[in-house]
């Protein structure tokens, strides 16, 4: 399957204030080549290495939706392509 887009040439970071849902989106992204979770300056990242596409960005961004579920205090500040944007839990 051919890609949607240019490939995004750094990892996506993902930083949660929790633990729990740094943890529950690494299990989302099982599978993955390189996921890494890490304590880093009071937040908990989740690093996804590799070569990133189109398709990539949406199973990481919904994977970031489903950990923070309807949890309406979560936010998650997902790094890509050198902007941060905020998701927040959904009621």
């Amino acid at each position: 399957m051919a890609s949607l887009g240019p490939r995004i040439p750094e990892p996506v970071r993902v930083s949660f204030s929790d633990e729990p849902h740094a943890i529950s989106l690494a299990q989302e992204l099982i599978g993955l080549p390189s996921v890494d979770v890490e304590a880093v300056d009071g937040a908990w990242e989740v690093a996804i290495d590799g070569p990133v596409d189109d398709r990539l960005v949406v199973r990481i961004l919904d994977a970031v939706r489903l950990s923070l579920g309807d949890d309406v205090g979560a936010v998650a500040t997902v790094r890509l392509n050198g902007h941060d944007y905020l998701l927040y839990g959904e009621s």
